[in-house]
């Protein structure tokens, strides 16, 4: 990969000889790898390289935005005259500029960001993978008639800041993932379900083979499925679904959602929004974290953030101009690409683990729901009403009988994390960077028949 530091610096440099009061320079490179293969056939095969600069400048308080996929001399030169004159019809607001020079910074820990293994992985060997898993998932049982695609995806990525107070880092990454989607059949009734495993080392990933058979057997779970009436009762949450609701608590704790009054956790500083056992964090340190990073994307030190601590809403996570609007300290959450101006995101988010084993808290159940995935878009932010579609499993005298479908899972998110009994001891990280143990939830409404 090309080192673009000394690009990066010399439009900064650029930027400040023509009077501007503040620029940002943001620069990233990826290799990507993409195949599916379907009844071990290839169908899809794609390969890109791709870069792109963004400019970032400051000038009476106004902003300008300018990007551009073409690093040459010339294209570079045009687009910093272009965004000088930019900024000089963009309107005004007291709030904008870069972070505070005293939190920028580079975390100097390992991180294990970048793996060369994967970087040298021959094509053939991907392809291999992937048909690897779907053959064994198709084996695995009579019942599993099709299959729906398997995929294998890499990325191999370099990202690049500069800025008008000093601020110049770099660092590269990498990723991978293998997924399975298979269909099963009995009496006529099909059910369609998938896993997954991704790592940014390749090493680290699960077996072809146990992704392929993970997947045909939560196909095979889902036959047989009922309908259950509507009610209140215990619901066990899979660690799968730990990572929504952990996600959702953040968007809400948002600095840009706060400011606009757009957030159910808006004057909720300091408050009790969740049970005692739950403590949430945002760690952008962790080792081979998926989301970790030594600075986020203005340059703010990376480092550990507890968003709420034993049920208490700590803080709310923000980038400079969030923080600004809010009269608090930026906290490592900008996140943005070339062509846009930061806003806040996640890094490695997380419930932390409890002590309950998991199958003690489904034991622990009389009769109740064992929620195994959500979707649809049910949550909404602004009140914390939560009404999402839902699978799983009912319980039953502490065992799992049968799957539930056709179903939602209704309630106001601080209710549902108030009412949060037992917590976990299996928080993975393979799943997704927002995670989370099992939970037990003393009560929710469930919808059905």
């Amino acid at each position: 990969m090309q080192d673009y530091k000394n690009l990066a610096t010399e439009i900064v440099a650029e930027f400040k000889k023509q009077g501007a009061d503040a620029c940002d320079v943001y620069i990233t490179t990826n290799s990507q790898f993409n195949t599916t293969v379907r009844l071990g056939q290839v169908e899809r095969l794609q390969q890109s390289i791709s870069k792109g600069l963004g400019m970032r400048l400051f000038k009476n308080n106004a902003t300008a935005l300018t990007y551009t996929t073409d690093f040459t001399d010339r294209s570079v030169k045009s687009l910093v005259k272009e965004t000088l004159e930019i900024v000089k019809v963009s309107g005004a607001d007291k709030f904008n500029g870069l972070a505070p020079k005293e939190y920028l910074g580079t975390y100097e820990g390992r991180l294990m960001l970048f793996d060369d293994a994967l970087a040298r992985l021959a094509p053939e060997r991907k392809i291999e993978m992937a048909r690897e898993a779907e053959a064994a998932g198709r084996a695995f049982d009579k019942r599993i008639t099709n299959a729906r695609g398997t995929s294998w995806f890499d990325s191999t990525g370099q990202l690049t800041l500069a800025n008008s107070d000093g601020f110049v880092g770099q660092y590269p990454s990498t990723s991978a993932s293998l997924s399975v989607q298979l269909v099963a059949e009995e009496n006529d009734i099909k059910q369609t379900d998938g896993w997954y495993t991704f790592n940014r080392y390749v090493n680290k990933l699960d077996s072809a083979k146990s992704v392929g058979e993970e997947a045909a057997r939560r196909a095979i779970s889902k036959l047989g499925g009922k309908k259950v009436k509507s009610q209140s009762v215990p619901v066990v949450i899979d660690r799968l679904v730990a990572g929504q609701l952990v996600g959702w608590v953040f968007g809400a704790a948002s600095g840009r959602s706060i400011f606009r009054k757009s957030s159910f956790l808006v004057d909720q500083m300091g408050k009790d929004i969740a049970s005692q056992l739950v403590t949430i964090v945002d760690d952008a340190t962790m080792a081979d974290g998926p989301g970790s990073r030594p600075f986020d994307a203005e340059g703010v030190k990376s480092s550990q953030v507890t968003v709420v601590e034993n049920g208490i809403l700590k803080n709310y996570v923000c980038d400079s101009y969030s923080a600004r609007r809010l009269n608090l300290r930026p906290t490592g959450n900008a996140a943005r690409s070339y062509q846009s101006l930061p806003g806040v995101g996640s890094t490695n988010l997380y419930i932390k683990n409890g002590t309950s084993d998991p199958q003690a808290m489904i034991r622990s159940v009389k009769s109740g729901l064992y929620v195994t995935s959500l979707f649809g878009f049910g949550f909404n932010g602004v009140t914390g009403d939560v009404s999402q579609g839902a699978n799983g499993f009912w319980i039953e005298n502490g065992e799992l009988t049968y799957p539930v479908q056709e179903i939602t899972l209704a309630g106001n998110l601080t209710k549902l994390m108030k009412n949060i009994t037992a917590v976990g001891n299996d928080l993975s990280f393979k799943f997704g960077s927002s995670a989370g143990p099992t939970l037990l939830i003393s009560e929710a409404t469930i919808g059905g028949a």
